[in-house]
């Protein structure tokens, strides 16, 4: 029983979805009205009962963006590039293998390939590109291209997702995740990326994969762009709607949900929405974490991005409902960009996977490496970490372009 001053009404509805009791949208919608600390408690209380209550999980893997050649050119994304504009690239396979080597260096067990949606790339290059990580790197798990890649074949090939989804899996991809996700909402969409796919192709092209049988890593919900509370709320209701579908029909889902906020500093949207101080950005980051536990009651694992919101804070996300800490999917591809920059750089890992076990550690939990479908590898059980807190952690907060 969550223990508060507020109004009964509050208490019962947070004491339902602890129970395990499906939330309406307006009661997700009545989430984003109780204090955040009422939130992050039971969601925490939830997060307890859903997954391991000893253990937060974290993983070591790679993400590998291939080019940033897009004409898309949504307004929210810095990553982008024109086919001749300064900056544009497209990597080799060999570059890209560069990457992969790295990766299996530091003892990887999964890939991440994502890319703009680049015209001149022809249907076969990726195949070729699958069969060639999966002959040089079998035991390397890949997942890649987001529902915005597949429609882009989609277009480019005049085939279904469906079937190319399929010829995809046949030449080595393990599984697709539900990126480009942003705000499930056309109305949002339009605004901030016209171009973007809409929610239904999304959709669509989600469930394709699922029907497919390739693994989900993960969705998520990215915050900032002007949308309102019922947006966020019909957002969560669409994503826990397809969570169903996918396990109703084909035994399979999103394995894990992660939410970030937008960073638009550097794109055509600065300055569309009110500017709002680091301290509110944190409360409603983990409000969001929160109500997100609480509201997708089939999603059973939550990541916590220390990238792009600091050990400190993704530390607090693990006590809000969270119960992995993602983040270190960028390690290899750190690494290859600076040696291509021709710069020294010190072998971070080793000081990344400390302070990822020290973040832990200090919400009160036991560190454990997992692979890509969340099987326990490896548990940390360092006495020596149990009196860091997480104010003590380093801020190391990157702008997650994913």
């Amino acid at each position: 029983m969550i223990q508060s001053t507020h109004e009964d009404a509050s208490f019962k509805l947070l004491d339902r979805a602890i129970a395990g009791h499906r939330l309406s949208a307006g009661e997700i919608r009545r989430l984003y009205d109780l204090p955040t600390n009422d939130l992050a408690a039971a969601a925490h209380e939830l997060r307890l009962r859903r997954s391991n209550p000893e253990l937060a999980t974290y993983s070591i893997g790679g993400n590998i963006d291939y080019t940033n050649i897009c004409v898309v050119a949504c307004k929210f994304c810095a990553f982008y590039r024109a086919r001749h504009q300064e900056g544009a690239f497209t990597l080799t396979l060999d570059e890209i293998a560069d990457q992969m080597d790295e990766l299996k260096r530091i003892g990887g067990r999964d890939a991440l390939l994502e890319g703009g949606i680049n015209p001149d790339l022809p249907f076969q290059w990726y195949l070729d590109l699958l069969r060639f990580l999966k002959s040089r790197y079998p035991e390397i798990h890949i997942d890649a291209f987001s529902p915005e890649e597949i429609l882009g074949l989609e277009k480019l090939t005049g085939r279904d997702a469906w079937d190319i989804l399929c010829e995809l899996k046949d030449a080595g991809l393990d599984g697709m995740p539900g990126a480009a996700a942003e705000i499930l909402v056309d109305e949002v969409r339009e605004r901030t990326a016209p171009t973007r796919m809409k929610t239904g192709d999304w959709f669509r092209i989600i469930d394709s994969a699922m029907k497919a049988g390739l693994h989900n890593p993960w969705t998520g919900m990215v915050i900032g762009f002007g949308e309102t509370l019922e947006q966020r709320v019909q957002h969560l209701i669409a994503l826990r709607d397809q969570q169903d579908r996918g396990l109703e029909r084909y035994g399979c889902g999103f394995s894990a949900y992660k939410i970030w906020p937008a960073r638009l500093e550097h794109t055509r949207l600065n300055g569309t929405t009110p500017p709002a101080d680091n301290d509110a950005v944190v409360n409603e980051y983990l409000r969001d974490v929160a109500v997100a536990r609480l509201a997708l009651d089939n999603i059973d694992n939550h990541r916590a991005v220390w990238r792009t919101m600091g050990f400190e804070v993704a530390g607090r996300a693990l006590r809000s409902g969270a119960n992995d800490l993602c983040g270190t999917g960028s390690i290899n591809a750190i690494n290859a960009c600076i040696t291509a920059a021709g710069k020294d750089l010190p072998d971070p890992t080793e000081a990344m996977i400390r302070d990822v076990v020290k973040c832990i550690k200090a919400a009160g939990f036991t560190a454990a490496l997992r692979d890509p479908y969340y099987n326990i590898l490896k548990r940390h059980e360092s006495a020596k970490l149990e009196s860091t807190k997480l104010e003590e952690l380093p801020e190391s907060a990157l702008a997650a372009g994913k």
